[in-house]
């Protein structure tokens, strides 16, 4: 099945509601906004403590029409000032284009995540979910590569911020005894779900890290700079041995460096394009 698609283009942002109710009135199934070419601004990450980007004056608004006389409904939208440009878009299977973006990742010999509909045998099944981690990111892979090489002859580890549960889970599958926090609800509920489908006992909470007790051989913090700036006490606190950082941007990873450094003594750094990872250890 083909949809028809009508994009108003440079429509005044202060016309959205009506002109969305009138394309609503016309069979409109469905509407997207969207900016003007060259106008999208950078998305706000976590890390930004700014305001947001104020909107822009003028947009795109795409609608689209299972059955659509053009001529009648480009003539109905005649006083609005906006460029109006018909196209054909074939229908798509979202569920399988979705699924393709997810495949076996091969850590090390011993280590591979996969999806659950793509998993070879002795896979980690990461199932793709709202907690951060399906181990495609950089900053996984890094500290994927850390757990795998960190962990024969640790007992215990702490995975700070645990997303997905992939650290943790990880750790689990090498032997390791594992707690995974979270401050995020719905990624708890999935590092459960995944460390269930793992066969694998892990210790997931919405626990405060400020609120654990005690060390651990192997303290993993897959998380963006200033939220290590602002967990670094605990961080340092309750690393028995090593501590993995991953999630650092280079242009911050001097701040990272510079609570961290004189705490602990840095033993490896790894970067992967824009991304840094950053191994310490406890001094003697």
């Amino acid at each position: 099945m083909a949809w028809h698609e009508l994009a108003l283009v440079g429509l005044r942002r202060s016309l959205l509601t009506p002109t969305s109710k009138r394309l609503f009135a016309a069979g409109a199934v469905g509407l997207q906004e969207d900016h003007l070419p060259g106008q999208a601004p950078e998305p706000q990450q976590p890390w930004d403590t700014g305001p947001p980007p104020k909107p822009t004056l003028r947009m795109v608004v795409r609608a689209w029409f299972e059955d659509a006389d053009q001529g009648a409904i480009t003539a109905s939208l005649s006083d609005v000032e906006a460029t109006v440009v018909w196209s054909t878009v074939d229908e798509v299977n979202w569920e399988t284009q979705w699924r393709a973006h997810f495949k076996p990742i091969r850590i090390s010999h011993r280590l591979t995540i996969a999806p659950p509909w793509d998993a070879p045998a002795g896979a980690l099944i990461i199932e793709p979910g709202q907690g951060f981690g399906t181990g495609a990111h950089p900053t996984t892979q890094m500290a994927l590569a850390e757990v795998d090489r960190l962990a024969d002859g640790l007992q215990t580890t702490i995975d700070v911020g645990c997303g997905s549960g992939i650290l943790a889970i990880a750790a689990a599958r090498l032997g390791l005894q594992t707690v995974g926090v979270d401050v995020e609800e719905p990624a708890i509920r999935d590092a459960i779900a995944n460390a269930k489908q793992n066969g694998v006992l892990c210790d997931f909470s919405t626990t405060l890290a400020s609120d654990l007790p005690g060390t651990a051989d192997l303290v993993l913090g897959n998380l963006h700079a200033e939220l290590i700036v602002m967990l670094a006490d605990d961080l340092i606190r309750l690393t028995g041995n090593y501590l993995v950082l991953a999630g650092i941007l280079a242009e911050r990873e001097h701040k990272v460096r510079r609570v961290m450094d004189p705490a602990l003594a840095l033993i490896q750094r790894v970067q992967d394009g824009e991304w840094v990872g950053l191994t310490y250890q406890v001094r003697p």
